[in-house]
């Protein structure tokens, strides 16, 4: 492969190459058909391999990485390496209840950028000009920060603002999801410089990205033309939340819980269905929805946390009421998310050479469980709920008897 613009359906759409490209002469362009971004090139390329070797579409050596982050492999093929994990929220009601799950992210950056031991934050917020794409930017306030809370279902080339990493010197923290964690620890392995600015990388547990079909679909259910929206967040308001939507006449909709009704299988890129990193492995710390048993009838929000590099950041958040914080076994952790890794560390690796690293075994069953997805199959959208929630079922207890013995 000579340069990105022979990546085709391998790309995550994280936008690293154009950041990093000595050139400059990458550009992350919305693919209309598929509805996703992609890079294309508009200058003349010298072929110096920059944004083949930053890219996390092509290949993620995670032996290599965790060497290079953590000092050593690890044991842990599921979470990844991990010290401890948590079960926490912010003590802000306000920012825990218009957070996606308790607020965690939010206050940590506006801990970090309050005490000044980050000079900004790469986050993402939709823009307020075109509200249907989003904006990745490098935060400097709190306020930015709390502008930037919430979940963006839809694509997002977040590491584009890695740009300005590079340009302004300072400390910086980092939020993404794990290709966009995957592609700047890639970048920081041939970048000393953004090895040295970026401190914090935080990473958020992704199933996927659903495109912007996904977002389409769910104004059709609302019955809005998407020049009429002026607003939109994908959650908040509480746990787990609501598409909440603002239009040109004032009006303010909201659609509850939508993700549970399978829409999500409908929208789903090609390259989330050969991705294994769930748990943004690579992050120094992953945040996660608590689907747990114990936390039914839970309304404002809390946050999963594993920590994988002892920061001390949330002690300190702790020590200052800032944050409520209880360990919380790593099994548990492992149970909230039994379902998307088991598909991500068997049925997704099946025949699948993108990555380098230690997975768990592929037996006759997964290989029978993985011609059954949904993604695969032509579901009727009025059956895709039925048929997800009993995929759902199959899969959750053939990953019960792996992975929970």
């Amino acid at each position: 492969m000579k340069n990105i613009g022979e990546i085709r359906d391998l790309c995550t759409g994280c936008g690293t190459c154009a950041a990093m490209c000595p050139r400059e002469i990458i550009e992350m362009n919305v693919n209309r058909k598929k509805g996703i971004y992609e890079p294309i090139i508009v200058g003349e390329c010298d072929e110096c391999g920059v944004c083949i070797k930053v890219c996390p579409g092509v290949s993620v050596d995670f032996r290599e990485l965790n060497r290079e982050i953590f000092g050593y492999e690890g044991e842990d093929m599921l979470l990844g390496n991990h010290e401890a994990c948590y079960v926490a929220h912010s003590t802000d009601e306000k920012l825990r209840y218009n957070a996606s799950s308790g607020g965690m992210v939010t206050q940590i950056l506006i801990h970090l950028i309050d005490k000044g031991i980050v000079d900004g934050a790469l986050v993402t917020r939709m823009n307020p000009e075109k509200p249907l794409e989003p904006e990745p930017f490098i935060a400097r306030t709190p306020e930015d920060i709390i502008e930037a809370a919430g979940s963006k279902y839809c694509p997002v080339p977040a590491n584009i603002a890695l740009r300005e990493i590079l340009r302004e010197p300072g400390k910086y923290a980092v939020v993404g999801l794990p290709c966009h964690i995957q592609g700047i620890r890639k970048a920081e392995m041939i970048n000393r410089k953004l090895r040295e600015r970026i401190v914090y990388h935080l990473g958020i547990v992704c199933n996927h990205t659903p495109s912007f079909m996904a977002t389409e679909f769910l104004l059709k259910r609302l019955g809005v033309r998407r020049e009429e929206v002026t607003g939109i967040r994908y959650r908040g308001d509480g746990w787990p939340g609501s598409l909440k939507v603002e239009t040109v006449s004032g009006d303010i909709l909201l659609l509850p819980e939508y993700w549970g009704s399978g829409f999500g299988q409908l929208f789903k890129p090609s390259r989330c269905r050969r991705c294994c990193d769930h748990m943004a492995e690579l992050s120094d710390m992953s945040f996660a929805d608590p689907w747990l048993r114990e936390f039914e009838g839970e309304k404002k929000g809390k946050t999963l946390i594993v920590l994988r590099k002892g920061l001390g950041i949330l002690d300190e958040l702790k020590d200052e009421g800032l944050c409520q914080l209880q360990p919380l076994e790593p099994d548990k952790v492992l149970t909230s998310q039994l379902y998307n890794i088991y598909m991500k560390k068997k049925i997704y690796m099946i025949d699948n050479e993108l990555y380098k690293g230690r997975f768990p075994r592929i037996d006759f069953i997964d290989r029978l469980i993985s011609l059954f997805e949904p993604e695969k199959l032509k579901i009727p959208e009025k059956l895709m709920l039925k048929y997800v929630i009993l995929y759902s079922i199959l899969v959750s207890l053939k990953a019960r008897r792996d992975f929970l013995r």
